[in-house]
């Protein structure tokens, strides 16, 4: 209904109302996990209290080794504040992007409130809180143990973690004004074909840009300069995280003031600045954006509408002539016509969902700001010792970066089938084989993926040829792992109810399914380095060296086995 007819029900109880609603449906998820699952909450409050702990005593370390060193060390911890922070704000902009377009112009609750006699912009506002406090909550999990550690380095009272976390409000904020703004601006457009390949051009350009800009300093310039003349060297691709006009820099400049005695008057200052805007884009947001919002929802139904005619029209005028992926799909169906239709069913739902394929292109360009930034490694590391701790972190980065792929994209897979997935059950194809087909699919396509990453990496890092074909044989098998874990879980905790692949990731299943596949990784990376780390060091194993490699493979199989076991069971019921 339009805001001008619609019957004027004051925000504050508008939004109570949502409020209980959500709660309520929270109430009951929760009651219902525990009845089917009640280990699962006590893994999941294991995984925070270990993180928590874990981490802060991690990044205890890291501060306090940094600090040793007299000039440079709090240089450096300084300046990875400021990283720290501009990481942060660039992650958020982006994550309420994606949530907000699902939330606001992709989700069946928002259909249901547009009809409603509510005004829309108060719908607009209330989905904009629930896409702010979807795409912050892990901001604040993720980053309270550095900010317990920089506190207990620099030996703070208790006020400082009260002002931090009084920062962290407009803080959050001003991303997110940033990325409802983005959402209503870009919606319009998203829908034509022409923009997914301006917007993968112009990711291109960018990553050229970077590559081509961020130099590394060689050992020549390195050994001809002085310790304070070389850290401004060493960190001339980072300045621009310390740009005084950046949020970001605000906020690090506060944590900074206020670790500090008799500076808490400029932390004040900045944490004012943060509010003001953080108040000025709330304005803009919740009146002028509430107030386009319902004609840019308008313009995106009817844009998809006609995509589809206009896609219609264009393949009765060809005739036989098909598009790129209706070429590739019958140059592959011979070889197994079933799978063939499946395979590309679930690539034609990918690139028709704005939401996911931007999202995969944001993860594709940081794996190639990683592998452009190995440049920087350790000018020549010829130490056996340096050699094989960086070979096998490389080998944890790029686990992590698998880890990420297979739970975001893969776990929600079976759960985007959505209702219909009973058409599937009753097709000569069944459910299982879906689910196998799920699980190749996933490993082909993570294989090409880390494998490519892991052999540029590799060479990069001037490696061997025989240890670039054992880390590339490595991470093959952790993918194989992997795709198993995700694809299994997916089928063990679906939701058919929700269409948003970033709320069916962030359910117990996929949290889950993250915990188990970061532990993997640990334990995987821990007993591959373990043997070597011991002969670099001149030690002895208590046990032979091909032990742990063994366990190593025996933990994959049964990631991969069990996992599609289980998941075969379930799928089984389903159909029944």
């Amino acid at each position: 209904m339009p805001d001008e007819i619609a019957p004027h029900i004051k925000s504050p109880r508008l939004f109570s109302l949502f409020f209980w609603l959500h709660w309520r449906s929270f109430v009951a998820r929760m009651a219902k996990s525990r009845r089917d699952s009640p280990l699962l909450g006590w893994v999941l409050a294991a995984f925070i209290a270990g993180y928590l702990v874990f981490g802060f005593l991690l990044f205890t370390a890291g501060l306090n080794y940094l600090y040793r060193f007299a000039l440079i060390g709090s240089m450096l911890a300084e300046r990875i504040l400021y990283l720290v922070f501009g990481f942060f704000f660039v992650m958020l902009v982006v994550s309420n992007l994606v949530i907000g377009y699902s939330t606001l112009f992709k989700n069946r609750e928002t259909e249901w409130f547009l009809s409603l006699p509510v005004r829309h912009r108060d719908v607009y506002r209330w989905k904009f809180i629930e896409a702010l406090a979807v795409s912050s909550w892990a901001l604040i999990f993720l980053s309270a143990p550095m900010l317990a550690a920089y506190g207990v380095v620099h030996e703070v009272g208790w006020r400082f973690y009260v002002f931090v976390a009084l920062g962290y409000g407009p803080f959050v904020v001003i991303p997110a004004v940033v990325g409802s703004w983005l959402i209503l601006l870009l919606v319009r457009v998203l829908s034509r074909s022409w923009v997914k390949w301006v917007m993968m051009a112009m990711g291109v350009l960018i990553l050229g840009w970077v590559i081509l800009a961020v130099k590394p300093v060689t050992e020549e310039e390195a050994s001809g300069v002085s310790e304070a003349l070389l850290f401004p060297k060493l960190m001339r691709g980072t300045r621009v995280a310390t740009n005084v006009y950046l949020p970001s820099a605000w906020l690090a400049e506060a944590v900074k003031s206020w670790s500090v005695e008799g500076l808490w008057r400029w932390g004040v200052f900045y944490f004012l600045l943060l509010l003001s805007y953080a108040l000025f884009g709330l304005l803009l947001a919740f009146d002028v954006g509430g107030r386009v919002y319902y004609g840019s929802w308008s313009s995106a139904q009817s844009s998809r509408a006609e995509r589809f005619q206009r896609e219609s029209l264009a393949k009765r005028s060809r005739g036989r002539r098909r598009s790129v992926l209706g070429w590739l799909q019958g140059l592959v169906r011979p070889l197994s016509p079933r799978m063939t239709a499946l395979v590309f069913k679930d690539v034609r739902i990918f690139w028709r969902d704005p939401a996911q394929w931007t999202q995969f292109m944001i993860f594709f360009g940081l794996l190639c700001i990683y592998v452009a930034n190995l440049r920087n490694v350790a000018f020549e590391f010829r130490q056996p010792y340096w050699e094989t701790v960086i070979s096998h972190l490389n080998l944890a980065a790029s686990a992590l970066t698998l880890s990420t792929l297979t739970t975001r994209f893969v776990f929600p897979m079976f759960s985007l089938e959505g209702r219909r997935v009973w058409i599937l059950g009753l097709s000569p194809v069944g459910l299982r084989r879906v689910v196998w087909q799920k699980f190749w699919m996933s490993f082909i396509t993570a294989s090409v993926i880390t494998v490519s990453l892991m052999i540029v990496s590799a060479v990069m890092l001037r490696l061997p040829w025989w240890r670039v074909a054992y880390f590339a044989v490595t991470i093959a098998v952790m993918s194989a792992a992997l795709s198993g874990l995700a694809v299994g879980f997916g089928a063990l905790f679906p939701n058919f109810k929700e269409d948003n692949p970033s709320k069916i990731v962030s359910s117990f299943g996929g949290t889950l399914c993250l915990v188990i596949s970061f532990s993997y990784n640990a334990l995987t990376v821990i007993l591959l380095a373990l043997p070597e780390m011991v002969a670099v060091t001149k030690r002895e194993l208590p046990f032979p060296w091909w032990l742990t490699p063994a366990i190593a493979g025996v933990m994959s199989a049964v990631m991969i086995v069990v996992p599609m076991f289980l998941a075969m069971k379930r799928v089984k019921n389903l159909e029944m």
